[in-house]
């Protein structure tokens, strides 16, 4: 990445939406790159999830954050601040008061690949924010880590549990229809959505999507994983 100070600059506020999925991408990777345009984009340290969405603001240079969480803090230190983005630093201004946030290079970042070709669905159905909320919460009263979505040629079925434990506490819901039988497994810990109802597309090349308008999850399946 250039070291060299260009005359053009980012000048914004970062809507409340926006926050919200820096601080869910904040999840996935600490790191953050932000390119360009009006697309963010961010990869699991163990590639798992692949997450992107678009924000209404346009960023017009490229900016490394090192440690997001940091970076938000920062923001959290004002109520509506003004920042201003160059490709070394970052001015973070509110009234009489501002914080110089320098950009980290692009080589000590963990950052996404330009873009996951997703192959052909063999199976797609909704899943609502309730049923997604019930997912996660008895994920951790049950303290169980497996989700499945389940087809057995009529129902579609997401269920949390041990997988290795056939008597173990078990919760499921049935979420769709299909004629294709297949168990998909997941582990929770790669469920880091931010709340809301989603498209779900599965493939037998053991990778999901999960989509909610601009926003789009891209997550790898166990390799247990049957279709």
């Amino acid at each position: 990445m250039s070291t060299t100070l260009t005359q053009n600059r980012t000048n914004m506020k970062l809507s409340k939406e926006t926050i919200a999925i820096l601080k869910n991408f904040a999840q996935i990777n600490g790191n953050l790159l932000i390119k360009p345009g009006s697309k963010l984009a961010t990869i699991s340290a163990t590639n798992s999830i692949y997450a992107t969405a678009t924000v209404n603001e346009n960023f017009t240079e490229q900016f490394g954050i090192y440690d997001a969480n940091e970076f938000l803090g920062a923001l959290s230190l004002f109520n509506d601040p003004d920042i201003t983005f160059s490709n070394k630093f970052a001015t973070i201004k509110e009234g009489r008061n501002s914080i110089r946030y320098f950009s980290a290079d692009e080589t000590v970042l963990k950052t996404p690949p330009n873009g996951v070709k997703f192959p052909a669905a063999d199976v797609d159905f909704d899943l609502s924010a309730d049923q997604l909320g019930m997912l996660l919460k008895t994920s951790g009263v049950l303290r169980v880590s497996d989700v499945t979505f389940t087809g057995d040629g009529t129902t579609i079925t997401a269920s949390v549990g041990d997988k290795k434990n056939a008597t173990g506490n078990s919760y499921s819901v049935e979420v769709g229809e299909t004629t294709e039988t297949f168990a998909a497994h997941f582990n929770i810990d790669n469920f880091k959505f931010i709340p809301g109802s989603y498209k779900v597309e599965l493939s037998s090349k053991r990778i999901s999507r999960f989509s909610n308008g601009d926003l789009t999850y891209v997550v790898s399946m166990e390799a247990d994983s049957t279709f």
